[in-house]
């Protein structure tokens, strides 16, 4: 099981269940709505070390 997670809002799934999803830095981030794929548009590397910071050692977005 792939697990992606939300850096807006801290949400999980299975890799292939949400669609909205955003590019920074050559990888692929996975959103539960539009709400939070805007809100890390507009900052990524702020909601990057946020749940960097609430979720020591899990990477959010596994790529493979």
């Amino acid at each position: 099981m792939n697990m992606v997670y939300d850096v807006v809002c801290g949400m999980s799934t299975e890799k292939g269940n949400w669609t909205s999803q955003s590019e920074h830095e050559g990888k692929t981030y996975y959103f539960c709505c539009n709400g939070c794929k805007g809100a890390f548009e507009k900052s990524p590397d702020y909601h990057l070390a946020n749940f960097a910071e609430e979720h020591p050692g899990v990477d959010p977005s596994p790529q493979g």
